[in-house]
């Protein structure tokens, strides 16, 4: 290492040091322990009342089998124990905790999920962009190399579920994403899964990500964009007509990957099918558990555009 690197390294230690004390601050205490207790409040059973809308059924498909919205949600409580670790200065507890989610998938409470999904968000919010960048800088600099190579090859595999809604139509939910980009809606887009560290409108219909993709152990830096078309093999299917698709750089500006999200309507309701390209040289585990991935953040953007469209039955 030169003396140039080490520099830098030490430079990025002591950021995500400072950083790190700084989330663990915003942190409320009662994430210590999320995935925890049954009911510690009455707030916490509120909270958790209203987490679904009336009249709305989510039910996702994973290697072709149903799977219930509980099951998302104590897949949801897994990362959230993760990144609350983490983000409170316990890194060491945070991998152990990461490992466990992905190997022993532990059984969690989902009781107060609701309550608190919307806590880590306002922490991440709170302790603001930098730092939450800062936070993970040491994965970032892993991640952008390894993205790098990984993409060399050019051959690519696909993460992808379906998800079947009760309520609403596919252009509307469409509609509803593409707005929440325009006008950089970071809440929306960081409460919807645990592992999105930071998630920024990137122009008009883009998105600046950092985020823990499903099993991949650390965290990685890309840039979407829903407007430009990407050199990937897209299963473009004529019965789902409504589609969000686009390529994923790394600071590098190199395509380690992309999105082709497929829409369409049901008689009632409407069903999505969400992909990802990763590079085919990934470990298998980062794509079968980034379906649980899609499964968590697009259940909860279904939940948030019915109920802000007021959608409820």
């Amino acid at each position: 290492m030169t003396i140039k690197d080490t520099r830098e390294y030490t430079r990025r230690s002591f950021l995500a040091k400072t950083a790190a004390l700084g989330v663990a601050s915003a942190l409320p205490f009662s994430l210590t322990a999320c995935g925890g207790s049954e009911g510690v409040s009455g707030a916490a059973r509120a909270a958790a009342s209203v987490a679904q809308p009336d009249g709305l059924t989510l039910t996702a498909f994973i290697d072709g089998e149903a799977v219930s919205r509980a099951e998302v949600l104590t897949w949801e409580a897994r990362r959230l124990q993760v990144v609350a670790k983490r983000m409170s200065n316990n890194l060491p507890a945070a991998i152990m905790a990461d490992l466990e989610a992905l190997i022993l998938r532990p059984a969690l409470s989902t009781a107060n999920i609701a309550q608190e999904r919307e806590q880590l968000a306002d922490a991440k919010l709170l302790a603001g962009d930098e730092q939450m960048q800062a936070l993970v800088a040491g994965d970032l600099l892993l991640s952008d190399q390894a993205s790098e190579l990984a993409a060399m090859p050019g051959q690519w595999a696909v993460s992808q579920i379906e998800i079947e809604s009760s309520l609403g139509t596919a252009e509307g939910f469409a509609d509803w994403f593409s707005r929440a980009l325009a006008r950089d809606d970071e809440r929306a887009m960081l409460v919807a899964c645990p592992d999105h560290y930071l998630i920024r409108s990137q122009g008009t219909q883009g998105q600046n990500v950092i985020e823990e993709t499903g099993g991949a152990l650390v965290v990685s830096h890309f840039v979407v964009d829903y407007t430009k078309p990407a050199d990937l093999p897209y299963a473009i299917d004529p019965e789902f007509p409504v589609r969000l698709t686009g390529p994923a750089m790394n600071e590098a500006g190199t395509q380690i990957g992309g999105v082709c999200h497929q829409f369409r309507n049901l008689e009632q309701g409407f069903r999505l099918r969400p992909a990802v390209f990763f590079p085919a040289t990934l470990p298998f585990w980062t794509i079968s558990e980034h379906r649980w991935h899609l499964a968590c953040e697009f259940e909860n953007w279904v939940t948030a555009y019915v109920r802000e469209m007021g959608l409820e039955g």
